[in-house]
């Protein structure tokens, strides 16, 4: 463990966790708005208590610590892991409080469990959509639009939501690429982070009014427009998209597909007219094909295992899985085996690198495929001849032959790739592990369903997840959304960071 010795610039982690916890505060300052509009005063306290603590404790954390250095890429990491924990933590506070001070209903109950109202706030911010909302009656208007607030903000991202109000640059990118985003879109990050933002509003505004003029009631229309974009799932009823029209459901599986679109993508369609940029784009052009084929194969199946579905439900369930939406339009239990595994392939790749889509990412799968490529190319009879020869006259001195790669960025991206792609697999394994222990008999699949959905962010069900599942296996759930939005990476480094520095020197002191 002495390889991962870093010093750690505790200073500049508290000033920089303070100033994210200041998202919690202007999204609580702005349903207050909500609370009146719907005259629903019991929640006034809560938001307000909620928005003063936010506000107050991250202007403490960040002024008093005004004066120190520069975060560093590792303190970046544990800044994303601490941030996204505090401010999920926050955001459950005036679901838990309104819970118990709010009108009793059959709904509202559920959430008087702090396990409960973690899990939704989580699970919102996220922008992952597995809910505990399950069951029918009536529900405060004001948190049916915090937990969509939640997966706007959390599909946007704390760091682009907090760099579009501030100016950080060089501590801003540190962030930005700690919250696994890469892509830059103007000369510094503070333009890039103002150009995500606007392009968010804007297809945010153009999804409510599709679903409005097409006929969706307005306060949905507002809601759905926001989650869409989020790619988050959550809808303000257990029926999801089930009852909507077929064509309320067309244009839900389009805007899920935009949102799956990277940012960058769309800033060169919007900005500079490139058009072509559509489809000169690899990994859009595998987002389109994987969407429209995937589609006709679970049609196909459905057809083999006897399931009778219209295909707008069976594409739909399909975009909502490769887009990680989580929006559904049919019940689960019909699907067979094979479509279930089919679903949890595309909950793992996920959208396009820079969209607000969980998963692997389309990019990186790119990069994994081009790493089959170079090995099979490394068996042709010429590239066999050179390595055999350099094999032969001692200059691989361990290794057989096999791939000779010189260190670029081409193989820089295919060795992270393969790094996440690694901890991805075993993450998910070790969570589906743990779940299987309350699982019902016979519901692997359905458990590692679930454990995919939680991981990449995505929100579709199988059933398994409920108010009454264990609590333990709540916080497994939670812990996975949490990594999934991180993408591993900062989590581990914030696991490292933790360990006590006393414990590993006494082991390295005993070897």
């Amino acid at each position: 463990m002495h390889l991962f010795r870093q010093k750690i610039n505790w200073k500049a982690i508290v000033g920089q966790v303070g100033l994210l916890l200041h998202v919690p505060a202007i999204m609580a300052f702005i349903t207050l708005a909500i609370c009146f509009v719907f005259e629903e005063t019991f929640a006034l306290l809560p938001f307000g208590m909620v928005a003063l603590f936010s506000l107050i404790m991250g202007q403490l954390m960040y002024r008093l610590t005004k004066g120190a250095k520069a975060a560093h890429l590792w303190d970046a990491m544990v800044i994303a892991g601490i941030s996204w924990l505090a401010c999920s933590v926050i955001a459950a506070v005036p679901i838990y409080w309104i819970a118990h001070v709010g009108p009793g209903s059959k709904l509202l109950q559920i959430f008087t469990s702090p396990t409960n109202a973690l899990f939704e706030a989580f699970s919102g911010l996220t922008s992952t959509g597995l809910t505990m909302l399950q069951g029918n009656g009536s529900f405060p208007y004001v948190l049916q639009w915090w937990r969509s607030f939640l997966e706007w903000v959390g599909g946007l991202g704390l760091v682009v939501f907090i760099l579009s109000l501030t100016h950080l640059n060089k501590e801003g990118f540190q962030l930005y690429y700690a919250e696994a985003r890469s892509d830059q879109m103007a000369k510094n990050i503070t333009g890039t982070a103002h150009w995500i933002c606007v392009i968010y509003l804007l297809f945010t505004g153009a999804a409510f009014l599709i679903f409005f003029f097409l006929g969706m009631p307005i306060w949905e229309a507002i809601n759905h427009g926001m989650t869409v974009m989020a790619t988050g799932g959550f809808t303000l009823s257990d029926t999801s998209f089930h009852l909507y029209s077929p064509s309320i459901q067309i244009a839900a599986m389009f805007l899920m597909i935009v949102a799956a679109m990277s940012f960058a993508v769309h800033y060169r369609v919007i900005r500079e007219k490139e058009f072509g940029i559509l489809w000169k784009s690899l990994q859009h052009r595998l987002l389109y094909f994987l969407a429209i084929g995937g589609g006709f194969l679970v049609l196909l199946l459905n057809w083999w295992n006897g399931v009778s579905l219209p295909w707008i439900p069976s594409f739909f369930q399909w975009v909502s899985a490769l887009t990680t939406c989580g929006f559904s339009a049919a019940k689960f239990a019909p699907f067979s085996p094979m479509v279930k595994l089919l679903l949890i392939v595309a909950m793992f790749i996920g959208g396009a690198t820079g969209s607000t889509a969980g998963g692997i990412k389309l990019r990186r799968l790119l990069y994994l495929l081009s790493g089959i490529k170079l090995r099979i190319l490394s068996l042709t009879t010429k590239r066999e001849k050179h390595i055999t020869q350099e094999y032969s006259e001692g200059e691989t001195s361990e290794e057989p032959p096999g791939i000779d790669l010189s260190h670029s960025e081409k193989t820089e991206r295919l060795f992270t790739a393969i790094v996440l792609f690694i901890l991805w697999i075993f993450t998910l394994f070790l969570g589906w592990f743990f779940i299987l222990r309350w699982a019902p008999e016979g519901w692997g699949v359905n458990a590692l369903f679930e454990v995919t959905s939680a991981m990449s962010n995505v929100g579709l069900t199988s059933g398994l997840l409920t108010p009454d599942f264990s609590t333990a296996g709540k916080w497994i759930f939670m812990f996975l959304m949490w990594v999934g939005r991180l993408e591993i990476i900062p989590a581990l480094v914030l696991f490292l960071t933790v360990i006590p520095r006393r414990s590993r020197h006494g082991k390295r002191a005993k070897s």
